[in-house]
């Protein structure tokens, strides 16, 4: 990572700013776990020239950036601001739909109501604007969509959307990855996993790396489950190999470290989940909290139940449960 970094920061020390550079840096900064790096590399492109501010690449890297940054809102204003322009335009609103179409806000099974549906419109309508894009990504799309609707029916129906794609791209990760989605909600988790295994056995590359990622997060927490720790580790580590960021593999580890009453490694690795999380994740901090109470560690505890209570006021049972706990064993 360091020599690719070096490389593309030496492009931006230049007075032309180049956006795919800035968009390239802020990919391997991602990967290579170092993001709060990024801001003084956008703060040099904002200096560049007068009308930087105007500049729709600029827009896209900072939209890019929040969205790695777990700031979503502030992603899709950025990127909104590049979503007409010829060269970043059709970039800028595939970045909106996955914000929209994120699968981490899936339910675990079908016919639950959905509180995606608004998401689901904004998704369908930015697909219906986009063009100079390959039919298969609008057929995944719009998979994507039935799936996040969580109705049983358009669940089932999703399969079938997900297999015409696989009869184009028998290798598509993205389509065999939406096909264990659907079928885990629909409780069929046997022919998930096989889908899953499949992908985890496929050559790493990097034009995939986001949906290899999920594939192994996905299995990972299905091995996890079912108290396959060791299967699971391999692949928190496989995506942590590629993406020291992944803020999701980190929290796993944790979970399994949890299980095995070993709170204060919990703690060490719910620590980066939080950090890689942007502090915007209050599950995470209130299982960081746990595991700093667990482990005697209260000042540190009472520390993150605050921050939790900072970005969500009202998150259940974390001031009954750690805070006040924490603050009674600090009283001699």
């Amino acid at each position: 990572f360091d020599e690719a970094i070096g490389y593309f920061s030496q492009m931006l020390d230049s007075k032309n700013v180049s956006y795919k550079a800035l968009e390239k840096l802020i990919l391997l900064i991602r990967r290579a776990g170092r993001l709060a790096d990024v801001p003084r590399f956008i703060t040099r492109a904002e200096k560049s020239s007068a009308r930087a501010a105007m500049e729709p690449g600029l827009h896209y890297c900072k939209g890019l950036l929040a969205r790695h940054m777990r700031n979503s809102q502030e992603a899709l204003l950025e990127l909104n601001q590049a979503r007409k322009d010829g060269e970043w335009g059709s970039k800028a609103t595939c970045v909106m739909i996955d914000i929209y179409l994120d699968p981490d806000q899936l339910g675990d099974e079908a016919n639950q109501p959905s509180p995606m549906n608004d998401k689901v419109k904004m998704a369908k309508a930015l697909r219906l604007d986009l063009t100079n894009v390959k039919p298969v990504k609008l057929m995944l799309y719009e998979g994507y969509e039935m799936l996040m609707s969580q109705h049983k029916p358009t669940v089932e129906a999703c399969i079938d959307k997900f297999s015409k794609v696989l009869e184009i791209e028998k290798d598509c990760v993205d389509a065999l990855l939406g096909m264990s989605y659907a079928l885990r909600m629909l409780k069929q988790e046997p022919k998930a996993r096989n889908h899953l295994k499949r992908i985890s056995k496929m050559q790493y590359n990097a034009e995939e790396a986001d949906e290899l990622e999920r594939s192994y997060l996905l299995l990972a927490d299905m091995y996890i489950q079912s108290n396959k720790n060791d299967l699971a580790q391999e692949l928190c580590r496989k995506c942590l190999q590629y993406n020291k960021s992944c803020a999701k593999a980190w929290e796993f580890q944790g979970l399994i470290f949890e299980k095995e009453a070993s709170y204060a490694d919990a703690a060490q690795v719910y620590e980066m989940a939080w950090q890689f999380d942007n502090k915007r994740n209050p599950a995470v901090g209130f299982k960081l909290a746990f595991n700093y109470l667990k482990a005697k560690r209260f000042v540190d505890a009472i520390n993150i139940c605050n921050e939790v209570l900072k970005v969500q006021p009202n998150f259940p049972k974390i001031r009954k449960e750690i805070l006040e706990k924490a603050r009674a064993s600090l009283r001699p």
